[in-house]
């Protein structure tokens, strides 16, 4: 039970790795590239609090007697003048920006230049495929839910692969990396944080399950409604020879309606596990400020110290959300391609 709500956290994407693996491998420099990038990325976000640490801290508690500020850590910067340490601060958080902006663009190019390599290399592979498919199967299978696989599908893949797995891969980095700094910084308030992430994993393995169902029958609606389009318009003057326009289109409204309605329980689905997600969020920031600023009283960590577990609070949780928010168009594209779909409609074999 357990092994398949994991499963459906992030449904079908492991298959449809292992089964486009060959395509993949063909771009492994440029994913090299980009995973350094990305790894770079991550490096200089877990980085870029640490000036405003600094700031707060060193700059503008400077002129008072605040508990727990211990100059023996950093003694040299009780010599250096506020003003010009403010300057050198300030700087390093454009040059950290700048240099994090830079290595996100990187690795984002990379990934959409390999993603649509790999996909237009699907995409005509899947083409040949079905052209050398027995007339069998062709007899048996509407022609209008091909052509679907063939375009709309494998554009599907690509676009969830940009705009979903990515950002998913990016923030997962992030949170790893953040979570192991903050147990560095305060194991006590990284527990509160930490404690958050089961309750989060229950809510999206038990939405995402439904959502990836409905997916499923949406898609398979879209494709009945596909065929349906592509043999009236193929044999159209056979239609309107027989006044078969009302009957069509009654059946065309019909599978829009109901597509309609799946379309719009995803979307619920979805919203729910996002405002799901931001309470739990929201709790988990208010217990780690509750315990947080108690410490601080007591000198245990620093204002600065607080800010930054703050800050890498937000962005940690930023995958929890972004999960969340593409849960259903991940689920979408492995209804599109997930191994099952194709060994059922695109004859048994791998193309």
């Amino acid at each position: 039970m357990a092994r398949s709500q994991l499963h459906s956290v992030l449904p079908g994407i492991g298959r449809i790795l292992q089964r486009f693996s060959p395509y993949i491998h063909r771009q492994r420099p440029l994913l090299a590239v980009s995973f350094v990038a990305l790894v770079a990325e991550t490096l200089l976000h877990l980085l870029e609090p640490w000036p405003l640490k600094f700031i707060f801290d060193r700059v503008i508690l400077s002129g008072f007697e605040v508990e727990g500020l211990e100059e023996s850590k950093l003694p040299w910067l009780a010599e250096v003048d506020p003003l010009l340490l403010l300057a050198g601060l300030v700087s390093s958080l454009v040059v950290i920006a700048s240099l994090r902006g830079a290595m996100a663009y990187l690795s984002t190019v990379g990934m959409a230049i390999a993603a649509t390599h790999i996909m237009t290399e699907i995409r005509g592979k899947l083409y040949s495929h079905i052209q050398h498919l027995s007339l069998s199967f062709h007899s048996q299978t509407k022609s209008g839910d091909l052509i679907t696989r063939v375009t709309y599908d494998v554009e599907r893949l690509r676009e969830v692969t940009v705009i979903a797995v990515l950002p998913l891969l990016t923030n997962g980095l992030n949170l790893i990396g953040m979570l192991l700094v903050m147990v560095w910084l305060n194991w006590e308030l990284a527990l509160i944080a930490i404690a958050i992430l089961p309750l989060f994993a229950l809510s999206t393995m038990r939405m995402s399950h439904r959502i990836q169902e409905v997916a499923r029958s949406q898609r398979r609606r879209e494709g009945v409604m596909a065929a349906t389009a592509a043999e009236a318009m193929g044999a159209i003057k056979v239609v309107q020879a027989l006044s078969l326009q009302g009957l069509l289109e009654s059946s065309f409204s019909r599978q829009n309606q109901k597509s309609l309605q799946e379309g719009a329980r995803a979307q619920r689905l979805s919203a729910g596990l996002e405002r799901t997600v931001e309470i739990l969020v929201a709790i988990a920031t208010a217990m780690v400020l509750w315990r947080g600023t108690q410490l601080v009283l007591r000198g245990t960590v620093t204002p600065g110290d607080l800010l930054v577990f703050i800050t890498y609070l937000k962005i940690a949780f930023k995958p929890m959300r972004q999960l969340a928010k593409y849960t259903g168009q991940i689920a979408k594209a492995t209804a599109s391609g997930g191994a099952d779909h194709r060994q059922s409609s695109i004859g048994c074999r791998r193309f």
